[in-house]
């Protein structure tokens, strides 16, 4: 009798632990294919993933993102009125609370997911994002690490994916940007 009980709670333990290995999978999945269409529809100035009109109070206007990464609260579609850039950028905001732990935890874990992921549909083979996530200090306001595209492609030149961990007079942030920023190296080119 006590080996039959040892086999169905081994059994029970090996089945909860394969399914949630796969829960794990298939989310990191659905984390991936959102962020390759976003990442795609950079092209179209991200047009294409445009939804409603949201008001803010910024020199932008702001829209809703058809395409939202699973975790995310909301992501939004940024619009500057530049002379000089017109360019939209990409915002998923990924954590809002009074936890630091818990945002520390989704900020490494959203770095990581990006930087395993490879990008599908720009070059002939998958290409991913490069970059070091930047050391974290509670008693710092702002943290920001910043990953970029490893493509020859030039619309992607300047492609960055920044991930930001931010204190805010209502608790810790943590969001994620994708937008074209040049290198201090390009300013002067």
């Amino acid at each position: 009798m006590k080996k039959i009980a040892i086999i169905i709670i081994c059994a029970f333990a090996a089945v909860t632990s394969f399914a949630q290995v796969f829960k794990t999978v298939s989310i990191d999945n659905q984390f991936a294919d959102s962020l390759n269409k976003v990442v795609l529809d950079f092209k179209n100035n991200f047009r294409n993933i445009q939804s409603q009109h949201l008001p803010v109070e910024i020199n932008a206007d702001a829209y809703q993102s058809k395409i939202c990464l699973p975790g995310a609260s909301h992501c939004t579609i940024l619009r500057y009125h530049s002379e000089e850039d017109n360019s939209a950028s990409w915002q998923a905001t990924m954590y809002t609370g009074d936890s630091y732990n818990e945002a520390v935890k989704i900020y490494k874990k959203v770095f990581s997911q990006i930087k395993k992921i490879s990008i599908k549909g720009i070059e002939s083979a998958p290409t991913k994002f490069k970059g070091d996530i930047e050391s974290i200090d509670e008693n710092v306001r702002f943290t920001v690490s910043s990953l970029r595209l490893s493509t020859s492609d030039i619309m992607f030149k300047n492609f960055v994916a920044d991930i930001e961990l931010t204190n805010t007079y209502f608790g810790w942030e943590v969001h994620l940007n994708l937008y074209s920023k040049k290198l201090s190296a390009d300013l002067n080119d």
